[in-house]
């Protein structure tokens, strides 16, 4: 496979994994203005009742670090652009997880 194109598809794969971050945002502050839940993060848990400092570590903080290094990606080598997708797999996965969560959190709140 092209090197180009590798690297385009892990681009991709990392701001999808953006999009799942702020839609974790997003559905957490929800959920937390309903009082009936609580962050589960600890770190989070400093900044995620501050709408503006959580928009700004959960929003704006990820996209300036995603776009460096979605370019820096085109000067890795093939061995380390797998190790990336790994990474950035696994990401997906805990995302994917956490929005299944809170999926499942806002039909209990339509059931009570």
């Amino acid at each position: 496979m092209q090197k180009s194109f590798i690297c385009g598809n892990l681009r991709r794969k990392f701001y999808l994994i953006y999009l799942l971050n702020v839609v974790d945002w997003v559905c957490t502050v929800l959920l937390l203005s309903t009082g009936s839940f609580t962050e589960a993060n600890p770190i989070a848990r400093t900044f995620i009742y501050n709408l503006y400092l959580g928009f700004f570590v959960k929003c704006l903080l990820p996209l300036i670090f995603i776009i460096p290094v979605c370019k820096f990606l085109y000067i890795l080598d093939p061995p380390y652009l797998k190790v990336a997708d790994m990474v950035i797999s696994f990401g997906f996965t805990v995302y994917l997880a956490i929005i299944i969560d809170h999926i499942i959190n806002f039909i209990l709140l339509l059931i009570n």
